[in-house]
């Protein structure tokens, strides 16, 4: 047997596989690991949006991004590479940042802007006319070490030194309204004979003071 003879009998073809059907893609015969695929060869898939969605939409052609991300669905292919470590694994690949600078720069000025305008509101804003409120401390305590460094104006001396009160005022409330009636009346009993109520006692306060009234006008 000739040499041309024994190199023709080791390309014998093989014959087709059970359920074989002629693909679109190229098929090699000779390749005993190049078995089509039970969903077919990639260039059989319909490729996505060339199928209108509805009766009134019309298809369009795909991108080659849309392509290549249908195709490795199908294949259930995963772009990584086998571990040299350890067999049947594949490497954990870590997601570069391409934009690192920008990151970090942005990070840093976000921090800084946001720091800024936390610090200028709570010790230089001089917040309800410059009168008593939550943030009064911290403002005073910048105009305390602005008056020691560089001397402050009028009004930030009387805010530091002659503060004002706040417009909340706390208004009296009648005893009807959150005492009941039976607290507020003198309950006369065995141990509680005669005894004066808040009504008796405010009553003579107010004679007593009509009384002293009268004596400063006659003065």
């Amino acid at each position: 047997m000739t040499k041309e003879e024994e190199s023709a009998s080791d390309f014998t073809r093989r014959p087709n596989p059970k359920g074989w059907t002629l693909p679109k893609a190229p098929y090699n015969p000779y390749d005993p690991a190049d078995v089509r695929p039970a969903q077919g060869y990639p260039s059989e898939y319909n490729l996505p949006g060339q199928q209108p969605k509805g009766f009134s939409s019309i298809p369009r052609q795909p991108t080659q991004y849309q392509k290549v991300n249908e195709t490795m669905e199908r294949l259930n292919y995963t772009a990584r590479p086998r571990s040299d470590l350890y067999p049947g694994q594949y490497k954990v690949l870590r997601r570069v940042d391409t934009n690192r600078n920008l990151n970090i720069g942005s990070r840093w000025f976000g921090t800084f802007l946001g720091g800024s305008i936390v610090i200028y509101f709570v010790f230089f804003y001089r917040w309800n006319e410059g009168r008593e409120n939550v943030f009064t401390g911290f403002y005073r305590s910048q105009l305390w070490l602005k008056e020691k460094l560089f001397g402050l104006t009028k009004e930030q001396y009387d805010d530091l030194h002659f503060p004002h009160q706040s417009h909340t005022m706390v208004k009296g409330v009648k005893d009807a309204l959150y005492i009941p009636e039976d607290m507020r009346k003198t309950q006369e009993g065995q141990f509680a004979l005669n005894r004066p109520s808040e009504r008796h006692i405010l009553e003579a306060e107010r004679i007593q003071q009509e009384r002293e009234e009268e004596l400063l006008s006659k003065s």
